[in-house]
């Protein structure tokens, strides 16, 4: 019996022995840095199986030997930045390994933003930016980008409910938010704007929330700010990787489900993936609200050459999305729906590193869609009255820019872009029936046909860094602009056609390492689009006349922050004054109808504040809040689409690989409506969001609306009330 003992005891330790005694070993070796290729020094490599560990010296350099043949697993942790997880192969872990490091902060000069059309550390941008990556985005598990953006400073939900809502900024929403996709301009026919939500927030590397006027850098409809989507790229060094993912939501039974693979060999990558979701109507505290289904499915696919000399980007992006509800007071009695949208974004993108001393890009995108929206009104459960129109376009754009270092502290840029739509076409149908469900009448019409808008502008701008702790940005832009369309699908086309010059001044200076003050000003403008002109008859919120004589908005705005920015504390102030010129603003002319005109002059105003602390690298403490003003200046009245005092609140504590967050929104009462608008009352929504990280395993947990509260989040006359407390549960399993 002992020496069955013994031989048990042996056979078990042999592994520790040999490796005590001098068995064979692998050293490990290689460098932590920084997302910016800074060397980390102080920081803690250890090996978990062996418990091997090591301390990066000055150079961010460490070696430690584990027991060779062993599953190396790496945890490399610095009291300033989020610990890192390898599993290299021996192989790798033999030549040499490198580590990069996010800080606990975000918003460091180790972050690159192109709020400027070009990479620029994040502290240098002399206008107010939030960068989202996608560790949070799948932590939110969002199924929407205007959901993905709830938490955002500044940003608020904007519409009646549902999958259909779209992010305003500083109060300025319906286009004047441009929305990109991986640098192309995204156009909606739904009358409350683009929203993207036919992008897939499983498919997004990054957002850039930029909420400064940007029209000298990107034209019309960015005259309240910028959405920038940046879809995932291939992975950074050779071989195969992959992920699945699966959810369930609680309280409308939503499914999603994906895969995507990525790979890379030498200069060649590509990223491929499929993901669909779909979900039911959602429950509220008191009842379910109708028409708030959704279902939609898209694949995206990217192939991308690189070298030191250039890079070569080709994708492609399709999504269907099939009965997206459009909640409103009305539906039980007129429901309204969206049956099919469909969008097909090809893009190409081409960069020259190096070419006569400078840098070239070109980027190219067509995408053909449409967009079919449905309204029924019912009397004592008999339809008496079915109303469709769909939309249908093609958009496109194409720019050409240089960029050239001139000296060592001064980046000149300069280029030319043409973005439009093209073959828009809006067609209505309706039927009537009688109360025993009989055919009565048939109406068809063309709302418009043959309809385009070109924007087509020159620009250029210069950053000087040559004084000490100074940044100065600055820019002009041209555009030649137009517009045409045949109303009723007659003969005779209606034309429109303008011209706009746009500029932006910029400084910003660093007192201190950590203290940065920023201040710019802004020439910015947008042009009604196509269907504010053109299009009369139905919508998502019920019946739109057109305005064909709507003047462009043009805006001359006022920006500064302060920011503090260290490797445990951001805190930064903003405050804003902008006046906009003719602001198109909508009127409710009878129940579910709307129409469109010009404010003699808007003014909205506002100022926000952002911190993020930690006390302790494992734990986080957070908060925002954003108050705002809106008004005619002429005549004193108040305008729509300015949020009530909204502020966020939240902590955060980490335990190796889990992590739990509680955080709310409180929002003030909104006790002066405008003109198309409603009051509402104050609310005070909290949720509690945990994350388990477990490779290659990982499992998120987000309970919504925790305290079950009733409330209206938007003083949209049509607003549904907001979901009850619910769950949303995903797990992931990643693979290389």
């Amino acid at each position: 019996m002992r020496r069955s003992v013994l031989v048990l005891f042996l056979a078990a330790s042999w592994p520790l022995t040999s490796f005590a005694l001098g068995a064979e070993a692998l050293d490990v070796k290689g460098k932590v840095v920084s997302l910016d290729g800074k060397p980390v020094a102080g920081a803690v490599v250890t090996e978990r199986s062996s418990g091997a560990s090591a301390t990066t010296d000055a150079e961010g350099a460490f070696a430690l030997a584990v027991p060779d043949g062993n599953r190396i697993r790496l945890t490399v942790s610095h009291p300033d930045y989020f610990s890192e997880d390898s599993t290299p192969s021996a192989k790798e872990a033999s030549t040499g390994l490198l580590v990069r490091l996010i800080p606990l902060i975000r918003q460091t000069a180790e972050v690159s933003v192109t709020a400027l059309r070009y990479p620029e550390p994040a502290t240098k941008i002399p206008a107010a930016q939030t960068v989202i990556p996608t560790e949070l985005l799948q932590e939110r598990m969002a199924p929407n980008i205007t959901d993905a953006l709830a938490m955002t400073p500044g940003v608020a939900p904007l519409g009646s409910g549902g999958f259909s809502l779209v992010p305003s900024i500083r109060g300025l929403a319906r286009r004047r938010i441009l929305v990109l996709v991986d640098n192309a301009r995204i156009t909606s026919d739904r009358r409350t704007g683009p929203n993207a939500s036919f992008v897939n927030p499983e498919d997004i590397g990054r957002i850039e929330v930029l909420r400064s006027p940007s029209s000298m850098f990107y034209g019309s409809d960015a005259i309240g700010g910028v959405v920038s989507l940046f879809t995932k790229n291939p992975p950074a060094e050779d071989g195969l990787s992959g992920r699945l993912h699966a959810g369930y939501g609680t309280v409308n039974f939503e499914k999603t489900y994906g895969l995507c693979l990525a790979g890379r060999k030498e200069a060649w990558g590509f990223y491929l993936s499929y993901h669909g979701l779909e979900a039911g109507n959602y429950r509220s505290p008191a009842a379910e609200v109708l028409q708030s289904q959704y279902a939609q499915s898209g694949i995206l696919g990217k192939v991308v050459y690189e070298t030191d000399a250039r890079r070569v980007s080709l994708s492609f992006l399709g999504s269907r999305g099939k009965d997206i509800g459009k909640p409103n007071q009305t539906s039980a009695v007129k429901p309204t729906w969206y049956p099919r949208e469909n969008n097909n974004l090809a893009q190409l993108a081409w960069t020259e590193k190096s070419l006569a001393g400078g840098q070239v890009n070109v980027h190219a995108y067509a995408n053909p869609n449409f967009i079919e929206t449905r309204t029924q009104t019912l009397s004592g459960g008999a339809m008496t009255k079915d109303a469709f129109s769909r939309t249908e376009s093609t958009e496109y754009g194409v720019q050409v820019s240089y960029a050239k270092m001139i000296g060592e502290d001064f980046r000149l840029t300069g280029g030319a872009d043409l973005y439009g739509r093209s073959g828009v076409r809006a067609t209505l149908h309706e039927k009537s029936f009688n109360a025993s469900g009989a055919l009565t009448k048939i109406y068809d019409e063309t709302a418009y046909n043959r309809g385009r808008s070109t924007d087509a502008g020159v620009f250029v701008s210069g950053d000087y860094e040559g004084l000490p702790n100074l940044d100065l940005v600055g820019g002009l832009r041209w555009d030649a602009l137009s517009q045409s369309a045949h109303p009723g699908g007659g003969a005779e086309a209606m034309d429109k056609r303008d011209d706009a010059v746009t500029g932006f001044i910029a400084a910003s200076y660093r007192f201190t390492p950590s203290l940065m003050l920023f201040a710019n000003a802004a020439r910015a403008y947008r042009t009604p689009g196509l269907g504010e002109r053109f299009y009369s008859g139905i919508t998502g919120r019920g019946f739109i006349i057109a305005q064909p004589n709507l003047r462009n908005e043009r805006s001359l705005n006022w920006d500064a922050g302060l920011k503090w920015i260290s490797s445990r504390v951001y805190a930064a102030v903003f405050g804003f004054h902008y006046t906009v010129d003719g602001l198109i603003d909508r009127y409710q002319v009878a129940p579910s109808v709307y129409t469109y005109g010009n404010v003699d002059k808007g003014r909205i105003k506002g100022l926000e504040l952002e911190a993020e602390y930690f006390p302790l690298a494992n734990w986080k403490l957070f908060g925002t809040l954003a108050v705002l003003e809106g008004k005619s200046a002429t005549t004193g009245a108040v305008i729509n689409d300015i949020p009530p005092l909204r502020a966020v609140v939240g902590t955060r504590v980490f335990w190796g690989k889990f992590s739990a967050e509680l955080s709310g929104i409180l929002q003030a009462a909104k006790k002066n409506p405008g003109p198309a608008e409603i009051a509402i009352p104050a609310c005070e929504v909290f949720q509690l969001k945990a994350n388990c990280f477990l490779y290659p395993v990982n499992v998120y947990l987000v309970v919504g609306n925790l305290f079950n509260e009733t409330y209206l989040g938007r003083p949209d006359p049509e607003a549904m009330e907001e979901p009850r407390r619910g769950a949303v549960v995903g797990v992931s399993y990643s693979f290389r």
